[in-house]
């Protein structure tokens, strides 16, 4: 019987079960509607409007659609008819399979060699899997990967092949991919050709009637689904009008395979693209409904690829350092959550292996290299520079909202409109539309901020005719007080200043009003980006000498944040970066007094050993002096040169063994040489005895002991400490008028250090008053910081109060927990035991 018989004899057969004796339009949804009763199937109405004539048949009716007819009827000789033999459906299952893995194997071959980083190092995507494995077992008919150019769209398609279909466990072996690119598939020859027909051209198979049928059909008897994927639509020089033909297609495609139910379709477009896409189908409850846009699509972005997580982030760094364990800051690990980003990173560990940085000077090379990839090596790179300047002017200096309406962009758009169309592809700029008017507005925005801040440091430059004086300086610091824009407008200026060998503009950003830790982080930035740029430009450090940069720098080294990474980093990057032995002793003599804090007996041995190789006759005492002692008293031995300790003990007494003039300023040495005095006091004395110490100190530099500077400060709350641990009331209470005069003052610049020694400071004090909760909460907030940040030697100190604490209050087992954690820590560190004993 032939195929139009066939069909003929199941639709009197279906009309004579359902008693219609005149079918019409509306009878279908009724059969549809008792087809579903009856077997639990869905053959949806449009598909029964083809069967009867209503609607326009391009291809024969799919296995299923037929099977279920059959059923439905009771018609068993259709499946005997149209399922053809088992052994030649074996064979073309196999030969369309072949045909469509060659195609997918020479795509994912183009797609390796054209990675922006070795194919190696690349990931498998988590998300992908898990949205591809629910739209494979949904009933949903196509979904989409959409997202800004440079987010992965074509690894994670790669990806997803090879570990869906062809890997040694992939889970859908049995089933048949064929990746596509769009510019190879919709093709300027093949243009005019319908989908199906394409499909054709492609597999070879122009004997086959109707395609979509025989691909159905083989998979249905094989248990198996057809998943076709086209990516690279970005890639199609075509004209709007001939875009939009191709989506006429695809629509045509999705509404054909409603009836075969073993095709599947995945389309990777990028945001812009998809969002004409879009337009075309969201008015369709069809289309909308048989689409699957996965668990990560954002609807205001055009958005369903989400950046890499920290872990994803780890396991490429890891593969690009050849599995060594690489440490990156969370700044520049925050970048690399964008896969475009990740390439940048790959080209400068290629060219610098050692590119391995504390700060986030990574980040500003990545955002550099961006721009000028995009931008200024591009075409129409003059009139997209204006275009954006554009903008940055209309957001009013990013102090007002950071996107514009489209409307007041009308003249450049005229102007400009192919750099414009280049800035919205290449992900430099997106369009969106506002939700909340009665009439919505089109809006432009850049779509990542640090190009935003790029652009907006340019244009402030601009603004100030190129010149970085205390005006634009204090225009950036004031403008944009409070805002995150305003630290890494400051980077930018310090980069720019390093580039240009601005060394007198680098005091004057340094100058600026910065807290505390804000300046610990500048001034490693600018160490970084000095050694960075050293490599390529030998000049550099010579200009740096020949400046006195590092006299400058060493001056802003006393507000001895210790408890602030940054700080021990910055003197690092600062070693590498000199030869000066003036400025290398300073830089040492610094690092040992961290050394101590941390009760690092190694690295203090190794300090004393540097240091000992510079002599230096401007300082109080050579500061390889003062490690020595303190490193035989950690280790229980005797000092074998005890002049230092006399030394102290005169200055104790009101002497001035160290012939310090009345009045002098508090350089940085004097400033060392004072904290060593102080802490090898603190272990050889008492409470007193540094308290008669620092007042000593104060005397001689009256003048600079006014809250004028941050170490003046960390001198005044080290005697207020001193005081309230005394066993004097008088002292107790002299110390507490003391600092609560201090504390009032406005606008005092405290370090993290001088935070941490004033909570322990009030903890002190609450104990003085047997107040011991606040006592607990100070001491707590104290031992947070000092732990957080390698500190040792003050936790003892805290654990030594909270002993006392818990004794007063007869919670023995507490006190002897904390006793047990304070043995542990000085054991750790191989510390004698003596030396703490009475601490």
């Amino acid at each position: 019987m032939e195929y139009g018989q066939q069909l003929n004899e199941l639709k009197g057969l279906i009309l004579s079960k359902c008693g219609i004796r005149y079918v019409t339009p509306a009878d279908c949804k009724r059969i549809s509607i008792e087809i579903s009763r009856e077997l639990n199937k869905n053959v949806s109405e449009t598909t029964i409007k083809r069967l009867f004539g209503f609607a326009v048949v391009k291809h024969k009716f799919s296995n299923f659609t037929l099977t279920t007819l059959a059923d439905f009827v009771d018609m068993a000789k259709v499946t005997e008819f149209i399922i053809p033999e088992a052994e030649k459906c074996a064979i073309e299952f196999k030969s369309l399979r072949e045909k469509a893995s060659k195609i997918t194997q020479f795509t994912l071959k183009t797609i390796k060699n054209r990675s922006g980083i070795p194919y190696q190092y690349t990931i498998s995507r988590d998300y992908a899997v898990k949205d591809f494995e629910r739209f494979y077992q949904n009933e949903t008919i196509f979904t989409s990967l959409v997202s800004q150019p440079g987010y992965g769209k074509t690894i994670s398609l790669s990806h997803l092949a090879e570990e869906m279909f062809y890997a040694e466990k992939a889970p859908y072996k049995e089933s048949t991919v064929l990746f596509l690119k769009a510019y190879n598939f919709f093709s300027k020859e093949l243009a005019r050709l319908h989908i199906d027909e394409l499909l054709q051209v492609h597999l070879q198979l122009n004997d086959k009637q109707n395609i979509l049928d025989y691909i159905n059909k083989t998979h249905e008897i094989n248990n198996s689904k057809f998943v076709l994927i086209i990516d690279g639509f970005s890639d199609m020089p075509v004209l709007k009008e001939d875009l939009f033909g191709i989506f006429d297609n695809l629509i045509n495609l999705i509404c054909a395979l409603e009836d075969y139910k073993n095709i599947k379709l995945i389309l990777s477009m990028r945001s812009t693209t998809w969002t004409r896409f879009y337009d075309r189908i969201r008015h369709s409850s069809f289309l909308m409904d048989h689409w699957f846009p996965g668990q990560h699509y954002n609807a205001n972005e055009m958005n369903n690829v989400p950046a890499f997580s920290e872990k994803e982030v780890d396991a490429i760094v890891s593969k690009l350092n050849e599995q060594q364990t690489v440490l990156i800051s969370p700044a520049l690990k925050a970048q690399l959550k964008y896969p475009f980003q990740i390439q940048l990173y790959y080209q400068l560990k290629e060219e610098n292996p050692d590119f391995s940085y504390y700060s986030n000077i990574t980040f500003f090379e990545l955002v550099s290299r961006f721009i000028k990839e995009k931008i200024y090596h591009s075409n129409y790179y003059t009139e997209k520079i204006l275009f954006l300047k554009k903008i940055i002017k209309l957001t009013n200096y990013g102090k007002n909202a950071k996107s514009v309406e489209k409307d007041k962009l009308f003249s450049e758009l005229s102007s400009f409109r192919n750099a414009y169309m280049e800035l919205i592809a290449d992900g430099i700029l997106m369009e969106e539309k506002s939700a909340d008017e009665s009439h919505p507005k089109e809006y432009v925005r850049f779509l990542h901020p640090h190009t935003f801040e790029y652009f907006l440091f340019v244009e402030i430059l601009e603004k100030f005719n190129l010149q970085t004086n205390s005006g634009f300086f204090n225009f950036i610091n004031k403008e944009y007080e409070g805002s995150n824009v305003r630290f890494q407008l400051l980077q930018w200026t310090a980069r720019f200043l390093i580039i240009t060998n601005n060394f007198n503009g680098l005091r004057q950003l340094l100058e600026i009003d910065l807290v505390s830790f804000e300046l610990n982080y500048l001034l490693l930035f600018v160490a970084e980006e000095i050694k960075y740029r050293s490599k390529s430009d030998s000049a550099l450090l010579e200009t740096l000498e020949k400046q006195k940069f590092h006299d400058y720098v060493i001056s802003k080294l006393n507000n001895f944040d210790f408890i602030d990474s940054c700080y021990r980093e910055s003197i690092l990057a600062f070693i590498s970066i000199t030869k000066n032995q003036d400025h290398l002793i300073t830089y040492y003599a610094i690092l040992g007094i961290i050394d101590f804090c941390r009760l690092d007996k190694v690295s203090i041995k190794n300090n004393i050993e540097i240091l000992s190789n510079y002599e230096d006759s401007t300082w109080m005492f050579h500061p390889a002096r003062s490690l020595q002692v303190i490193l035989a008293i950690l280790n229980g031995t005797p000092v074998k040169d005890p002049t230092l300790l006399q030394q102290i003990a005169d200055l104790k007494k009101g002497k001035n063994p160290f012939n310090i003039e009345k009045g002098q300023i508090m350089n940085t040495k004097v400033c060392i040489g004072y904290v060593y005095l102080l802490f090898i006091n603190l272990l050889t004395g008492d409470p007193e005895s540094g308290a008669d110490m620092l007042q000593e100190i104060l005397k001689i530099h009256a003048e600079d002991n006014r809250g004028k500077t941050v170490f003046s400060n960390y001198l005044i709350f080290l005697y207020g400490l001193f005081l309230a641990q005394s066993k004097s009331v008088k002292y107790i209470r002299q110390g507490e008028t003391l600092i609560e005069e201090y504390l009032q003052k406005k606008d005092m610049r405290l370090s993290r250090y001088q935070e941490a020694i004033i909570s322990m400071l009030k903890a002190q004090q609450a104990y003085s008053k047997k107040d011991y909760v606040r006592v607990l909460s100070y001491s707590a907030d104290g031992l947070a910081m000092f732990r957080r940040n390698d500190i040792a030697l003050n936790p003892i100190m805290i654990y030594n109060l909270l002993i006392k604490v818990y004794s007063d209050l007869k919670n023995y087992g507490k006190a002897q927990e904390y006793t047990l954690e304070k043995m542990e820590l000085i054991n750790k560190c191989q510390i004698d035991q003596k030396v703490f004993a009475n601490f």
